[in-house]
Order: C-alpha cells, then sequence, then structure tokens
C-alpha cells in the first residue's frame, strides 16, 4: 500500500484537468432553457387563425404578435416573401439561450399571400441557386422547402421557408435564425454547430404543431 500514495493523486488530476478542458469547450455551453414556472417569462400560447383555418402552439418563452415591426421587420427577415405577401403572425424568442455566442434572435413567422398561383408560391420557397427545394408533409398538407441566407462577413442570418398553396392563398411559415459577425474579438464565439441545431430544433418543433382545422 505504500506505493500507492502518487498514483492516488494522479487520478483526481487527470480528472480536475478534463473537467477544466470542458468547460472551456464551446460546446460545453448549455442551452439555458427558461425554468418551469417562471413567471418573468411568456407563457405557452395556442395560436388560431380564423381566417385561413389553422392553429399552431407556442412553448413558454415565446413573445408573440399580429403586427408587423412590433417584434421584428418581417421584409427584413422573410426576404423571398411576394410583394403581395402579408404577415398573420411573429414570434420571437424572449431570451438568449446562448448569451456567451453570437446568437441575436429566433423568429417564426406565418404569413399568406392571397389569390396566389402553385408557381409563385413554389418560388417564395425556392430562395437563391443553389438552394435547392424539398417537401415537407404538416398535417397532411404538402410544403416546398427552401432557405435564404446572407451576410457580409459572416452567414447573419439563415431562413428556412416553407409554403403551400391552399384554398388559392400561399401560406407560409419561416424559421429565422439570426447573429451578428463577432467572434474572439466582441468577447464571443461563433455560435457552435450544436447551438444552431439546438435552436433550429425549437423553430422546428413549433412547426410540427401546426394543425388546419377540418372542413
Amino acid at each position: 500500500m505504500e506505493g500507492m500514495g502518487p498514483r492516488s493523486l494522479a487520478l483526481p488530476a487527470l480528472l480536475l484537468a478534463a473537467l477544466v478542458s470542458a468547460a472551456q469547450s464551446p460546446h460545453a455551453v448549455p442551452d439555458r432553457s427558461p425554468i418551469a414556472g417562471d413567471a418573468s417569462l411568456p407563457a405557452p400560447r395556442h395560436i388560431h387563425d380564423a381566417r385561413y383555418g389553422l392553429s399552431f402552439e407556442l412553448p413558454a418563452g415565446w413573445n408573440t404578435t399580429q403586427k408587423d415591426r412590433d417584434l421584428s421587420t418581417f421584409a427584413l427577415d422573410a426576404r423571398t416573401s411576394g410583394r403581395f405577401t402579408q404577415m398573420r403572425d411573429t414570434a420571437q424568442l424572449a431570451f438568449n439561450p446562448f448569451p456567451a455566442s453570437t446568437f441575436s434572435g429566433a423568429l417564426f413567422y406565418f404569413s399568406a399571400t392571397p389569390r396566389s398561383s402553385p408557381r409563385d408560391c413554389t418560388n417564395q420557397a425556392s430562395a437563391q441557386a443553389p438552394h435547392m427545394v424539398s417537401s415537407e408533409i404538416l398535417d397532411r398538407v404538402t410544403f416546398a422547402h427552401g432557405y435564404d441566407e446572407h451576410g457580409t462577413i459572416c452567414t447573419e442570418s439563415r431562413d428556412d421557408v416553407y409554403t403551400a398553396l391552399r384554398n388559392g392563398s400561399c401560406l407560409r411559415f419561416d424559421l429565422v435564425l439570426n447573429t451578428f459577425c463577432g467572434g474572439d474579438v466582441s468577447g464571443v464565439r461563433n455560435m457552435t454547430d450544436d447551438q444552431i441545431a439546438a435552436v433550429r430544433k425549437r423553430l422546428e418543433g413549433i412547426l410540427q404543431t401546426v394543425h388546419f382545422d377540418s372542413k
């Protein structure tokens, strides 16, 4: 047992070094989700649009408005929307899940373009080549899915666009993730792939609750 003294100290030292390394890794930054029952955050909301006959669910922690420019500017975020597209509802994440990162906002939009054609509706989702369009089923309705990215030095915004023609109107959902170009210069780190995926999962979670009224 006399020879075990130095070795018994080595293992805790290795564990301590590993913990310090993990804490310094950008992937180790936790998703700071809202605490259940936090009265300072917006409560869950059921959003229903009677005109277009659909609804979706907002979890706790999202601000919402039906007036453009209250929380954001639709035309700046949804750059591929049509000239006559009408913003119907906006939801904005009310807290920053990654405060040490370049995250600057997450937005979920519902909009509609009356008297649209199938081609024009799909073109809204096509964005810019080579951003290919795929399809996705939301409550038994097939939506075209494309995306738009823009920025100067870095990618400052990614907008995943979903459109479907229904009863002559082009229904559209935008899932927007905004960041800023900072990196080490501003004292924060660029969002990691894991952090981006976590925010997109929040947005996609709302999209998956879309439900169309029964006729």
